[in-house]
C-alpha cells in the first residue's frame, strides 16, 4: 500500500471527523507531505486529521481557493521549496466544496475591493487570469495538478496527487492520482522497438478525469522525444532494420547544453499560446506556455526550433522569442 492509498484508506475509516494515525515508519519513503489546501477557516477542524497524517510529517500550504495560476507562479515556488528544502516527497492539491472563491464573480471581486478603497485602475487588467477566478472546484484541482506536474521546478519523480473534500463531513474524493501519473508517463516513453502507435501523443490520467468532468482535454501530452520526431524515430530504425543500410549513419545534432535552457525559458510568456514546427514538418498547438516550457526542459525544443506567438503569424527560431514578443505587444 501506498502513501496515497493509505490516505485513502484512513479517511474512510474516520470517526468524528479525525482518520487514525497513519504508520509514519511504514511509509517514510513518502513523507513528509506537502499539502496546498484554501485559507477557508472551515478547514482547520479537518486538516491533517482527516489525512491521517501525523503533524510532524505535514507540510500545509495556503492562499486563497488553492489556486495554482502557472508553473512558474508563487506558489509552485513554496511547493517546490518545501520539496527542495524541507525534504517533501509527495504533494497533494487539496480542494474543497462550497468553496467561497468559486463563488466570487469578477464584479462582486470588483465590489469587495472597491469597499476596501481599492480602485479598479490599481489592479491588473485581467482579473480572472490574476486571481485566477474558477467556476468548478474539480477543474480548479486538475488544473493545479497540470501546473505542478508541467513545473521545471518539482522533480520529476514526485507524485503529485488530487482530491475534493467534502466541507461538511471531511470525506476525500480522489480525482488525480499521482502514481498513475507517473507511471503512465514512464510507459509512454520511446523503446527500441518500431512501434507507430507507441510514438503517438497520449492523454494523461489527469486530462481524462478533466475530460469526465464536461471539459476539454487541454494539453496533449507528447512523449519524450523532441516534438514532431515520431515518424522519424520510426522511419529511422526501420532504414537501419534494412539490410540494404550501410554502417555509416547520419551525425546527430548535439543537444541542447543545460546551461542555455534556463536562457530560452526566459523567453517564454506564461500568459501567451504558442505554435511549434517540429522536426517532420508539422505545425503543433496552439498550446499553453507551460507546455512549451516542459518540451524545452525535456529537450523536445531547442534553440532552433521554429516557433510562433499565438496570434501574431510570425515565426521566428525560439531563441529569437523574445523580439517576436516585444514585435507583438507593439501592434
Amino acid at each position: 500500500m501506498r502513501l496515497l492509498d493509505a490516505i485513502l484508506d484512513a479517511n474512510t475509516r474516520a470517526a468524528d471527523g479525525k482518520a487514525p494515525p497513519i504508520a509514519s515508519e511504514q511509509f517514510a519513503a513518502a513523507l513528509p507531505l506537502v499539502a496546498l489546501s484554501c485559507i477557508d477557516a472551515r478547514l482547520n477542524r479537518f486538516i491533517p486529521e482527516v489525512l491521517g497524517v501525523p503533524e510532524s510529517h505535514f507540510i500545509w500550504l495556503r492562499n486563497a481557493g488553492n489556486i495554482i495560476t502557472g508553473p512558474m507562479s508563487s506558489t509552485l515556488r513554496s511547493l517546490a521549496l518545501a520539496c527542495a528544502v524541507k525534504g517533501g516527497k509527495e504533494i497533494l492539491i487539496v480542494g474543497h466544496s462550497d468553496c467561497l472563491v468559486r463563488k466570487t464573480s469578477t464584479l462582486d471581486l470588483l465590489g469587495k475591493f472597491a469597499a476596501l478603497g481599492v480602485e479598479r485602475a490599481r489592479m491588473p487588467e485581467n482579473l480572472q487570469e490574476y486571481f485566477g477566478l474558477f467556476a468548478s472546484e474539480r477543474q480548479n484541482v486538475l488544473k493545479a495538478v497540470e501546473h505542478v506536474r508541467a513545473s521545471p521546478l518539482i522533480g520529476p519523480r514526485v507524485p503529485v496527487h488530487g482530491v475534493l473534500l467534502d466541507i461538511a463531513t471531511g470525506k476525500l474524493e480522489l480525482l488525480v492520482n499521482g502514481y498513475q501519473v507517473l507511471e503512465a508517463a514512464t510507459s509512454a516513453a520511446p523503446t527500441a522497438s518500431v512501434s507507430v502507435t507507441a510514438a503517438m501523443p497520449s492523454v494523461s490520467s489527469v486530462q481524462l478525469a478533466a475530460a469526465k468532468d464536461n471539459q476539454s482535454i487541454g494539453e496533449m501530452q507528447l512523449p519524450q522525444f523532441r516534438i514532431g520526431d515520431a515518424m522519424q524515430h520510426v522511419q529511422s530504425t526501420l532504414r537501419e532494420m534494412s539490410p540494404a543500410a550501410t554502417s555509416t549513419k547520419p551525425a546527430v545534432p548535439p543537444p541542447v547544453p543545460a546551461d542555455a535552457i534556463p536562457n530560452l525559458k526566459r523567453l517564454v510568456d506564461l500568459s501567451r499560446h504558442y505554435r511549434v514546427i517540429g522536426g517532420d514538418g508539422k505545425q503543433y498547438g496552439p498550446v499553453p506556455a507551460s507546455v512549451l516550457l516542459r518540451w524545452i526542459a525535456d529537450g523536445r525544443a531547442d534553440a532552433e526550433t521554429p516557433v510562433q506567438v499565438d496570434g501574431s503569424g510570425v515565426w521566428v527560431k525560439l531563441a529569437q522569442l523574445g523580439d517576436a514578443l516585444r514585435q507583438h505587444r507593439r501592434k
